[in-house]
């Protein structure tokens, strides 16, 4: 389970979501959190995109921070200015940024 997104807060999707025709990076507002016992994913409805008196109900998985949304963006920028090479040098640095976090998350 994610961490819970506090209530009204703006949150852009992870994924697109095409039973919606909506697409990763869309802004809405949390109006619901659906906490689920442990070992499921909490869910929540979310308002205010581009379509008027929707609501669309979503696990946490399928959001994101904005501000996280917006890093990977401009990370996505920075890549794909990169060599080939360079990219390969980054997907090795990011698998073994991987296995530190799995470590870590194992320790704990």
């Amino acid at each position: 389970m994610t961490s819970q997104h506090p209530l009204y807060t703006r949150v852009a999707l992870a994924e697109d979501l095409p039973e919606y025709h909506l697409k990763r990076g869309e802004i809405a507002r949390i109006v619901e959190h659906y906490p689920m016992p442990d070992g499921q994913e909490d869910g929540y409805s979310l308002e205010g995109f581009d379509v008027p008196h929707v609501t669309v109900e979503v696990g946490s998985s399928k959001i994101i921070s904005v501000e996280q949304y917006q890093q990977e963006e401009a990370i996505l920028i920075k890549l794909r200015q990169l060599s080939s090479s360079r990219l390969g040098q980054i997907e090795d640095f990011i698998d073994f940024l991987l296995q530190k976090e799995t470590s870590r998350k194992e320790v704990a």
